[in-house]
Order: structure tokens, then sequence, then C-alpha cells
């Protein structure tokens, strides 16, 4: 049910601004001033907007004087955040500032889940425990490939060094994809300069999605435990057991 405010009486939550950047839309204004908002915003029984921080700003732009709201108090408000922009169409950087967050709250219940022995995505010695765990899931959270998140998260957690900057700015302004950033600043980081003997990191590639990795030797296996992992999903789902034959 709606209920319908003031836009003077609402104010974001702090961490919108922190993971959402402002992009200039007029189709999106021209909307709301033709139509007016049709999709209620989500605000907590304090006025602190939730979901439609965008909307809200149009709606304070036009002149506005009632939107329609939503009351809801989630007990981990953040969360709801990520949850109601799960469909959003984001930029890079949105997406390693929602994984950044992301990381704080989940690193943790990761690691006490592997000390128990009991992980959720178990992962071999070619991603990092805990945190190619937690990796694992954002990206379903978020509905982006692991490997995509993955490349974001090496871009962006270089960004403060003065070789990368360009490289970042580049992909900020949607001149380099994500892939083309991502090797430029492997490239620009890691390859080791003249006089310097920086060894160049060893990677192996999985035999099935051709994906490189990183890793200590030695190698054992065939294929990465992604790919493993969505071939055991296939078996359970075909109800083949170990030996392949049904079960």
């Amino acid at each position: 049910m709606s209920v319908y405010l003031s836009p003077e009486e609402l104010k974001p939550h702090p961490k919108n601004a922190e993971i959402y950047e402002e992009r200039a839309d007029p189709e999106f204004e021209k909307s709301i001033f033709e139509n007016g908002i049709l999709e209620p915003l989500v605000v907590t029984s304090q006025n602190v907007i939730l979901s439609g921080a965008r909307r809200w700003k149009v709606a304070l732009k036009i002149g506005l004087e009632k939107i329609p709201c939503r009351i809801e108090d989630p007990e981990d408000e953040v969360k709801a955040i990520l949850e109601y922009n799960r469909y959003r169409q984001k930029t890079s950087r949105e997406l390693y500032n929602e994984y950044q967050l992301f990381k704080e709250r989940e690193v943790p219940k990761a690691e006490e889940r592997m000390l128990a022995g009991k992980p959720l995505d178990p992962t071999p010695n070619l991603v990092e425990g805990s945190r190619g765990e937690v990796l694992r899931i954002a990206a379903k959270e978020f509905d982006v490939s692991h490997e995509q998140l993955r490349k974001i998260d090496y871009i962006y957690g270089h960004q403060d060094e003065q070789e990368a900057r360009p490289i970042v700015e580049m992909l900020d302004k949607g001149e380099i994809s994500v892939h083309q950033a991502f090797t430029e600043m492997k490239n620009t980081i890691e390859t080791p300069k003249i006089g310097e003997g920086k060894e160049i990191p060893k990677t192996w590639k999985c035999g099935a999605c051709l994906q490189e990795f990183e890793l200590e030797e030695p190698v054992n296996l065939t294929i990465c435990p992604y790919c493993a992992m969505e071939f055991q999903t296939w078996k359970a789902e075909k109800g083949l057991g170990d030996a392949g034959q049904q079960g």
C-alpha cells in the first residue's frame, strides 16, 4: 500500500551516494514530468530513501508536491539497498562499489564457514579461499559473471596508482571495455620494467573455459573450480552419479 509524501520530507540513505553515480538522464526526467512517478519509492518510517533516489531528485527538480512511497523498515538497510538495485543498469564503478560493501559484510562470514569446514562454494588452490567464495556469491547476486566482477575488482583496486589512472578514466568514460581495461592494467602494473627484475606471475589456463588464473605450483587440475562446479551442477540436474550412470 502506498502513501503520498512530500519530497521535502525525504532524504536519501547515505550509502546510496557512496555506491551509485550521478548521471543525467533527460528521457527519465521527461517521463516523470509527463506521467508522474509510477513506481513508489521505498522509504523507512524515518523517511530515509532505500530505493528511488533518482526519482526523488527529479521530483524535487520539477516541483512535485507529493510522491508515492512504500514504507519498509528492513533489519539490514544496506542489504536492502543492494537488493532493490539488483536489476539497475550499472557502470563498472558502481559494480565495484557494490562489491566492496558486499565483501565487508560477507568475507568474515565466509571465513567462519571455511574454518568450520562448511564452505558454500568449495574452491581449490586456484582462487583465494573465502574471498573466492564471496566473489562467486556476489557475481550471482549482481547478475554478472564471476570473471567480469573479478576483473572490475582488479582494475579499480589499482585506481590510485599513478600509471593506472588513465586506464580507469577511459573505462569510466566508456572508451574501453572491462576486458580491455583489465588487460591493459595487468600489462601496466605487472610487466617488469627494465632493470627491475620483477617476476611475471605464473598462470594456468583452464582447458574448458580458457580463462587464465594465477596460482602456485603444483597444478593437478584439468579444469578450473568454476567449470568443475558447473559440471557437477549439470550432472546433478541430469541425475548422473559420479560414474556417469543414472541413479
